[in-house]
C-alpha cells in the first residue's frame, strides 16, 4: 500500500516554499551574502525603510521573526518563506 503523502526528501527540507528552488537562508548565511555583495546592514535596511536595529536584531537571531516589520525583513533576506 503506497502512503498518503509524499516521503519528505530531506535534501529538499530547506527550500523555499515559494520559489522551490533557493534554498532559506540562516541569519549567519543572510549576514554573509550581505557581506560578500559589499553591502552594509545599515545601507540594506534604510534602502528597503527597515529599521537598521530590528533588521541587526534579526540577523543576530533575537526575533522570532513570526510578523510585522521583523517578519518582512526575514522574508527579504531569505530567512522565512513569505505569505503563501
Amino acid at each position: 500500500m503506497k502512503p498518503s503523502h509524499p516521503a519528505i526528501n530531506s535534501s529538499a527540507a530547506n527550500l523555499n516554499p515559494i520559489t522551490d528552488d533557493k534554498p532559506l537562508l540562516t541569519e549567519e548565511e543572510a549576514r554573509l551574502r550581505l557581506r560578500a555583495k559589499g553591502v552594509n546592514i545599515a545601507e540594506w535596511a534604510r534602502e528597503r525603510g527597515f529599521s537598521v536595529e530590528l533588521t541587526r536584531m534579526v540577523l543576530a537571531g533575537k526575533r522570532k521573526c513570526l510578523r510585522g516589520q521583523s517578519y518582512l525583513i526575514a522574508v527579504e533576506l531569505g530567512i522565512k518563506p513569505g505569505p503563501q
